[in-house]
């Protein structure tokens, strides 16, 4: 068997002896009560057509810097579903059952994904979902998983482009879910640099070539300082919010790379949502529209103020140059 979590995973579903499959991870720990709270859900019977049972997943061990970023941002909300939701869509194969039948009738693990990891839970979960049966969830089915797997900057950078990547793939398989959506930071960015880079060109002014650039970091930075507003405290909370809309813009430039790969252009205007709805993202999603909203008119301001001052010390400087010359003195000629 090839080193594939997929197929590892389809193997075991097509050797079990027994009508529920649990799924975990090698870095996490069950709690002793998980398998009863898992199966006193099945036989409840209080949901139709239940297909599947979502834990929760509880973080343990030592944290950094780059766990403060991870946990603000929505990296982690699907582990914490069962906090917030009793119905989902899918959930992570960390801490999840099935009903057996159910997953021979949707057709296991896709094995055709691109990439060792990610997007092969979403795909399911959805393809359950999409077949009319319901995913619950339970807070009282835990395993608790190692924070050291999310506390290395460059693998969770790694890990934030390669989802964004899988996201084109789930985009595309499921496209009953795509709609038009406003445009990311990522596609605003590209758009207004195809037309601001040509006018610096014609018009022979270099700064609006850097209106972009300015427009990017601006939106950065405004959506930093409305999500940080009020919590925790500052400025720390602040650079930490910088680092969540960095993996925000690492995703979605995974998304728009692998679009552009398979010739398509549809990631940088439309997306497709299966999370279910929270606060915290409908708070982020505010955020975002203000911050990109008054981006812009602050970097056309600036653009111009930094050229009013650029032609103010150019005359001032002119105008030194010029003072410094000094016409030469008509001489007299003396009487010998």
């Amino acid at each position: 068997m090839s080193n594939n979590v997929r197929q590892k995973r389809n193997w075991g579903i097509q050797n079990a002896k027994y009508p529920i499959i649990l799924f975990i991870d090698s870095d996490c720990i069950a709690d002793v009560h998980l398998l009863v709270e898992h199966a006193r859900l099945y036989s409840s019977n209080t949901i139709p057509d239940l297909g599947g049972v979502v834990g929760l997943t509880r973080f343990v061990g030592k944290e950094n810097w780059v766990w403060q970023i991870i946990r603000r941002s929505s990296t982690l909300d699907a582990f914490s579903y069962p906090e917030r939701h009793q119905v989902v869509p899918w959930g992570p194969t960390c801490n999840i059952s099935y009903r057996r039948n159910v997953l021979e009738k949707v057709g296991l693990f896709d094995t055709t994904f691109p990439f060792v990891l990610g997007g092969d839970d979403t795909d399911l979960g959805l393809r359950v979902t999409d077949s009319g049966y319901h995913i619950m969830t339970s807070a009282h089915a835990i395993v608790e998983h190692e924070k050291r797997t999310w506390t290395r900057i460059y693998d969770i950078a790694q890990r934030r482009y390669r989802w964004g990547r899988m996201h084109y793939y789930l985009m595309r398989k499921h496209s009953h879910r795509v709609l038009i959506d406003p445009p990311t930071t990522l596609a605003i960015f590209l758009a207004m640099f195809i037309l601001f880079a040509p006018t610096a060109l014609v018009s022979g002014i270099a700064a609006w070539a850097i209106l972009p650039f300015l427009w990017f970091t601006l939106e950065i930075i405004l959506e930093a300082i409305l999500i940080s507003r009020g919590q925790g405290r500052q400025p720390r909370e602040f650079l930490y919010m910088i680092g969540t809309c960095v993996l925000t813009i690492l995703y979605q430039v995974g998304t728009v790379v692998e679009g552009l790969k398979n010739h398509s252009l549809a990631p940088l205007y439309k997306d497709a949502n299966y999370c279910p709805p929270s606060k915290d993202g409908r708070r982020r999603g505010i955020a975002q529209m203000w911050a990109k909203v008054i981006a812009l008119p602050l970097s056309v301001w600036l653009i111009l103020l930094f050229q009013i001052l650029s032609r103010i010390h150019s005359w001032k400087f002119f105008r030194t140059r010029m003072g410094s010359l000094t016409l030469p003195q008509p001489t007299t000629a003396r009487n010998a």
